[in-house]
């Protein structure tokens, strides 16, 4: 027999519309966002009112036989999702998705990248974030030095064998700038910003939107939120490229 429902209608209509998933609906409700029960229960309460719950993230709108004719119509990936009625990255990913589970045909969409024309690759710095540990991995293995990444997420991103021991380096990348300086944010912003305990780490290894290179002691910047790199220069490293 099914509980009593714990939330009124009016609740409901505004959890619906201010959240972007069930999940966050269930949140709002103080409901067991595991439930799956549950969900369907929410989204049949939903249904009952009427409610527009389109904007959740996520939220498929088109059948199977619609992806299959946008598919067929189109010339690429972006003007499917274009007909669909979707417009970010992840709706795209979707919808490939779902298009290569009911095996429509696809071979005439282009793929979104061409390995063998590398004459249309190039390096940008909006990249640096995600290439900042590999760029650092590199330059202490230049410089002669063993690395090591950990096996799990933690506090750092390399461990680097020293002549003076394990060093545990955490890599931060920047393209901010202040005035005639970078600045760059030594801290982690999940739920509250917090700084790194020099019982964490050792080193920061920074690179910068000139991609020059800075290892400094993390006892040197205990304790700040962030720092501008013109005040560090004593700690900028040779670059390699």
């Amino acid at each position: 027999m099914a509980g009593a429902r714990t939330y009124t209608d009016e609740h409901l209509v505004s959890a619906v519309a201010t959240s972007k998933s069930w999940r966050g609906v269930l949140r709002e409700l103080g409901l067991v966002t595991s439930s799956s029960g549950t969900m369907r229960s929410v989204r049949a309460e939903a249904d009952r009112l009427g409610l527009d719950y389109t904007h959740f993230v996520g939220q498929r709108r088109w059948t199977d036989a619609e992806i299959r004719a946008a598919v067929a119509e189109a010339d690429s990936w972006t003007a499917v999702a274009t007909r669909l009625g979707v417009e970010s990255d992840a709706g795209v990913a979707l919808i490939k998705g779902h298009a290569a589970r009911i095996c429509a045909d696809t071979t005439h969409l282009p793929t979104t990248s061409r390995a063998s024309d590398a004459s249309r690759m190039a390096p940008t710095l909006a990249h640096l974030d995600h290439a900042g540990p590999a760029l650092a991995a590199a330059w202490f293995m230049l410089c002669g030095n063993d690395v090591s990444w950990p096996l799990e997420p933690s506090r750092y991103d390399l461990l680097v064998s020293t002549v003076t021991g394990i060093r545990r380096v955490q890599v931060k990348t920047t393209r901010t700038r202040a005035g005639d300086s970078w600045k760059v944010y030594l801290s982690t912003t999940r739920g509250e910003r917090r700084t790194y305990d020099p019982d964490e780490i050792d080193d920061f290894f920074i690179i910068d939107g000139d991609l020059n290179y800075y290892l400094i002691p993390v006892a040197v910047v205990g304790g700040l939120h962030a720092i501008h790199l013109n005040a560090y220069g004593r700690y900028r490293q040779v670059s390699v490229i």
